[in-house]
C-alpha cells in the first residue's frame, strides 16, 4: 500500500509542478519602420533673392556687366590684331585691288561725262561696261584667292562690294543719269566713296604702322642729384 501511495504522490506532484511553472513572456512586437518624407526642394535663387538688398543686387549686376564688357573688349582687341596681321601680309594685293577699283570708276565717270547728250550714249557706255567686266571678274578672283572664306581681312568686304557695284550697279545708274535721274548715281557714288575712304585709311595705317596700339609712355628718368660741394 505504501508503494502505491508513493507513486500516486509522485504522479500528482509532477502535474502540479508543470501547472505552477510560469509561462514564458511573449515576444515584443517590432516597431514599424517610420516613413521619412522627402524634403521639398528649396529654391535657392528665390531664397537668395529675398535675402539680398537692393544695393547688393546692384553690386552683383554691376560686377557682371563690367566682366562682360572686359571680355568683349579683349575679344575685340584679339580680332583687331588678327586682322592687322593678315592685312599686313597682303598689303600689296590690297593696293592693287584698290587702284583697279578707282581706275575703273574713273573710266566710267569720264566716259559718261563725254557721252551725255549724245544719241549713242547708252550704247557706248554699255560697250565700255562690258569690256570692263572681264577685268573686274579677274580682280574678284584675286580677292577670293587672297581670302577664300571671307572674314580674314578688315577691308575684304569693301573690295567685294566695290567690284560688284562697278560691274552691276554703277553703269545702269549712269544710264539713268543720262535720262535725268540723278538719285541712283548719287547713291552709288556715296557708297563707293565710303568704301574707298575706309580702304585708303586702313592701308595708310598699315603702311605707317599707326594701326598698332600706342605704346605706354615711359617715365622720364629723374636727373641725378648733384653732390654738395
Amino acid at each position: 500500500m505504501k508503494r502505491i501511495a508513493t507513486f500516486l504522490a509522485i504522479g500528482i506532484v509532477a502535474p502540479l509542478a508543470a501547472c505552477t511553472e510560469p509561462p514564458k513572456p511573449a515576444p515584443k512586437p517590432t516597431k514599424p519602420t517610420p516613413v521619412v518624407e522627402a524634403q521639398k526642394p528649396v529654391d535657392a535663387g528665390a531664397t537668395d533673392a529675398r535675402k539680398l538688398t537692393m544695393m547688393e543686387k546692384y553690386e552683383i549686376w554691376k560686377a557682371k556687366k563690367e566682366a562682360d564688357e572686359k571680355l568683349a573688349k579683349e575679344l575685340a582687341e584679339e580680332e583687331a590684331a588678327r586682322l592687322r596681321t593678315f592685312d599686313k601680309s597682303k598689303l600689296a594685293v590690297h593696293q592693287k585691288l584698290l587702284a583697279f577699283e578707282k581706275k575703273t570708276r574713273k573710266e566710267l565717270d569720264s566716259a559718261a561725262e563725254k557721252l551725255k547728250g549724245k544719241p549713242d550714249a547708252v550704247a557706248e557706255l554699255t560697250k565700255l561696261s562690258d569690256k570692263q567686266r572681264k577685268a573686274i571678274e579677274a580682280h574678284s578672283k584675286i580677292l577670293r584667292k587672297m581670302d577664300p572664306t571671307g572674314g580674314s581681312s578688315n577691308i575684304g568686304t569693301d573690295h567685294d562690294v566695290s567690284l560688284n557695284l562697278l560691274a552691276n550697279d554703277y553703269p545702269p545708274a549712269l544710264v539713268a543719269w543720262f535720262g535725268g535721274d540723278e538719285k541712283a548715281i548719287a547713291e552709288q557714288r556715296k557708297e563707293l566713296d565710303k568704301r574707298v575712304a575706309k580702304m585708303e585709311k586702313w592701308i595708310a595705317e598699315l603702311k605707317t604702322g599707326k594701326d598698332k596700339k600706342p605704346a605706354k609712355p615711359t617715365k622720364a628718368a629723374k636727373p641725378a642729384k648733384k653732390g654738395k660741394k
